[in-house]
């Protein structure tokens, strides 16, 4: 049972996974998940480099709110990477929909109650201009996938890119099953 991504087809709420010969350091190994994508280009987040710190270690703001010091945050990607932009996911009918909206006013999360990874600070993002991702999709040097909860998972597992990028998708299947605290076993 493949995915079959349709050529032209927004890309909005899918992931992208390197393929293994792109070799940018920016996307080397990387599993991207597209927020926005149309006819001006693209716009999504990296969401496999944690950069192992809280909120409340990379901001000095005293706008902070409390709610929101202790969220993980990730290299988004390159684009404005000293940019800190907010996005709060949502799981939809099942493990494989995710929907993602960037919020402005981190205000505006304080108050939603966060799972982990459901609600991500990111310095910079992941951007293309038209066509330009298109083109790199031609190239090979990405596949197409559907996005799945466990790109929200924190720790990031190890191997979400390998997951991803490979051709045995069955561990989607799994995932639901298995211990979601590894560590402690």
């Amino acid at each position: 049972m493949g995915f079959e991504f349709q050529e032209r087809a927004s890309l909005t709420g899918l992931a992208l996974a390197a393929a293994p010969e792109l070799l940018d350091p920016n996307f080397h190994e990387t599993v991207v998940y597209i927020t926005e994508h149309g006819a001006h280009g693209a716009l999504g987040f990296v969401m496999n480099r944690p950069l192992d710190k809280k909120l409340s270690e990379v901001t000095t703001s005293t706008e902070l709110p409390a709610a929101l010091r202790d969220i993980s945050v990730f290299q988004g990607g390159p684009v404005k990477p000293t940019a800190l932009v907010f996005a709060r996911f949502q799981r939809g009918k099942d493990d494989e929909e995710l929907r993602c909206e960037i919020v402005a006013d981190p205000a505006e999360l304080a108050t939603v109650g966060n799972q982990p990874g459901r609600i991500r600070a990111y310095t910079g993002y992941a951007g293309w201009g038209e066509g330009q991702l298109e083109r790199e999709l031609q190239e090979r040097a990405w596949k197409v996938c559907r996005p799945h909860v466990a790109l929200l998972e924190e720790p990031v597992p190890l191997a979400l890119w390998s997951a991803f990028a490979g051709k045995d998708q069955r561990w989607r299947k799994l995932q639901s099953l298995l211990p979601k605290n590894t560590g402690q076993n």
